[in-house]
């Protein structure tokens, strides 16, 4: 079975409280610049999503709905998880919610990095079309930057520290097997002032770099 035609995929990007994201940034950036930055951050993983022709749909999930607000512009769905309870519920629920639409699979990415592409995605697809795990992960390997479950629900997320080494665990328990694809621009997320600095070396041209030429 050729995957690559049958495949329906659904990007599902869970997304934090706006106001209260980044906090580890807090001594670089108030609370209203963090929010900012989120919000410019996510518009870009959007735009790279809906440039990847393979994707059907691409839902949003999040417990703000200033997110809902933000997105409305870009058409993609969003998901409203209720009182937040964390990422991993709220990526079970993006999950359940491709699997009730029928999508054969799932692609989980976070919406802080400004860096990817649609080529990249196009890759991470492609290179794993007949892998039901696909694993992108973060720059430290520590963390899991896109996961990519054949079908939706297929191993439980374990987002978190040490979640890239979790979901390979999770695959083996059951036999399956995972395809890691490594990939910088998906793997290169923001969560502290190195980060941010890196950020601004790379002269972005997108939401996320025209945010960081205010700060300047």
């Amino acid at each position: 079975m050729n995957s690559k035609r049958t495949d329906r995929i659904c990007a599902i990007v869970p997304v934090n409280v706006l106001r209260t994201s980044k906090t580890r940034l807090a001594k670089r950036l108030d609370a209203s610049s963090r929010a900012r930055l989120s919000e410019a951050m996510l518009l870009d993983v959007l735009h790279a999503l809906q440039k990847v022709r393979r994707i059907s749909r691409i839902t949003v999930v999040s417990a703000d709905f200033a997110v809902r607000r933000i997105i409305a512009p870009t058409r993609v769905h969003f998901l409203w998880e209720g009182k937040r309870k964390g990422l991993n519920r709220a990526v079970r629920l993006g999950m359940r919610d491709a699997h009730r639409r029928k999508f054969s699979a799932a692609l989980v990415v976070p919406s802080d990095i400004p860096l990817v592409t649609a080529r990249e995605i196009t890759r991470l697809l492609r290179s794993s079309d007949h892998y039901p795990v696909a694993i992108t992960p973060s720059k430290d390997e520590g963390g899991t930057n896109a996961l990519l479950l054949r079908p939706p629900e297929v191993i439980e997320p374990a987002f978190g520290k040490n979640s890239f080494r979790k979901h390979i665990s999770l695959a083996n328990q059951k036999r399956l097997p995972v395809r890691v694809v490594k990939s910088p621009g998906i793997a290169s997320d923001v969560d502290d002032a190195a980060d941010l600095a890196g950020l601004k070396r790379h002269l972005l041209r997108n939401e996320t770099g025209r945010f960081l030429r205010t700060l300047d």
